[in-house]
């Protein structure tokens, strides 16, 4: 089993379990009740479907080139990968004890580290942080939407 067909099951229940979780929101109080289900339930439908095509395509793949080996390799993309989501674990972990900016800079830098290397850094740095901040401003001073504070007091 290829790690692309891994991969491709993983998106496919994924997609499945968000769905059904979707369809255990609380309806809502105001308006329509079923309103805030309707993008959730989308956005897991169609991960099943693209976790199907992905599942459909791998199959396809595998008998064209004969492939049916066991081992599973990890290469440079795959790495990235399994980092981004070690990295997107991290994120949420961090998001709410030291607040949205600094856990987003963490999140951005250490993105930007996986794809371009250390030797970036400073450019790194600059746009981590500037895109924090103006996330940030847009958010909770434009749009009013409340983003978690670092324990220190400031953005």
């Amino acid at each position: 089993m290829s790690l692309s067909f891994l991969s491709a099951l993983f998106v496919t229940v994924l997609g499945g379990v968000y769905t059904i979780a979707t369809f255990m929101l609380p309806k809502a109080a105001l308006g329509r009740p079923n309103e805030p289900k309707i993008f959730p339930a989308m956005l897991g439908i169609l991960l099943i479907i693209l976790g199907i095509i992905l599942l459909i395509k791998e199959i396809y793949a595998q008998k064209a080139t004969g492939e049916q080996s066991d081992k599973i390799s990890f290469g440079k993309s795959e790495k990235q990968i399994a980092l981004t989501i070690a990295n997107g674990v991290l994120y949420a972990l961090l998001f709410e004890p030291i607040g949205y900016v600094i856990s987003t800079i963490l999140f951005v830098l250490l993105e930007l580290f996986i794809f371009d290397g250390f030797k970036v850094w400073k450019k790194g740095v600059i746009i981590s942080v500037t895109f924090s901040v103006i996330i940030y401003v847009i958010f909770d001073r434009m749009l009013g939407i409340i983003l978690p504070r670092s324990p220190l007091g400031f953005v």
